[in-house]
């Protein structure tokens, strides 16, 4: 485990949360530690977790290790102790849940809307200690994070971190959102995009990145980004997204006083991302062509091995 190499672990989540007590009792959040854990591993890697584990058991031995262990139990301690806190919100008795009063005035319990509220303070919190681990990695390139899975399908992609993307379409600069954001960018590059541009796509990303980007490359990046973002508000829960996102999406698609956005709000704002795109790639073709009017299949590109053909 992460935490509690000497005893101490309460210390360690005050140290690492600001509100944690120290005199807490560990052994009530050492699970949710443990599930958090392999939460934030499945995200970023398993290999880095166990490598970071044995760094902490080993003692620390210091060097570039400390930044990244500190980055990574962070994020752990936020969101384990938020469970925790929600589970103790009420006593589970032998006969039965209760909600204790106290005895005195020195303390009131909370409101519900004020339980609400810290729950999305913390949230909020996790996440910017998510994306800024993120943006670690990506910054020093360790091995454990560069093989996985995840690092190699971001290198094929036009659009391949937060801050980015962020560029073409605001997320609040968030790397966890645009790991999840990933297959959808894939899809729309691979679908969409790809397909428009036609031959020398592989050539337009491999552009020199110390060089201006080109008008092509920046409406392809563009294009690429209202499509994912347009997948991503159709198939995602919106409480994935962060607050600043969620919050711009929402005024913009008519809901009002923390309303949650209708069906039809949702497809009404994925189809104004869609038509979006739709110009950015014309610009594209423009910008591909040197500035004329781009070519356009009139006809559908059909297959004697089909069955069937497209009208």
């Amino acid at each position: 485990m992460l935490f509690d190499r000497d005893n101490n672990g309460a210390k360690e989540l005050r140290e690492l949360t600001g509100n944690y007590f120290a005199n807490n009792d560990f052994s009530k959040v050492a699970p949710e530690i443990g599930l958090a854990t392999e939460e934030l591993g499945a995200l970023i890697g398993p290999d880095i977790v166990r490598q970071m584990d044995a760094y902490y058991n080993a003692g620390c031995p210091g060097g570039e290790g400390d930044d990244l262990l500190r980055k990574l139990r962070r994020p752990i301690a936020i969101v384990a102790t938020l469970r925790m806190y929600r589970k103790n919100d009420l006593s589970h008795e032998d006969d039965g849940r209760k909600f204790k009063l106290a005895a005195d005035d020195t303390e009131k319990l909370p409101w519900e809307w004020q339980l609400d509220r810290d729950d999305a303070i913390h949230l909020e919190e996790y996440h910017k200690a998510v994306d800024t681990l993120i943006r670690h990695l990506n910054r020093t390139r360790p091995a454990a994070w560069m093989d996985t899975p995840t690092r190699k399908l971001l290198d094929t992609l036009a659009i391949r971190d937060g801050e980015t993307f962020d560029a073409y379409f605001p997320i609040d600069r968030s790397e966890r959102l645009f790991l999840m954001l990933a297959p959808f960018v894939r899809e729309a590059q691979a679908l969409t995009v790809r397909r428009a541009y036609g031959p020398g796509w592989d050539a337009l990303l491999a552009d020199d990145a110390s060089a201006p980007e080109s008008d092509a490359l920046y409406a392809a990046r563009k294009a690429v980004a209202l499509l994912a973002m347009s997948m991503a508000i159709r198939r995602l829960p919106l409480g994935l997204i962060p607050g600043g996102v969620v919050r711009n999406y929402a005024a913009t698609a008519g809901a009002k006083g923390g309303q949650v956005a209708s069906l039809d709000d949702i497809r009404l704002v994925s189809d104004w991302l869609a038509a979006d795109a739709a110009t950015w790639i014309d610009e594209m073709k423009r910008a591909r062509d040197g500035g004329g009017t781009p070519a356009y299949d009139l006809l559908p590109r059909n297959h004697h091995a089909n069955k069937y053909c497209q009208l």
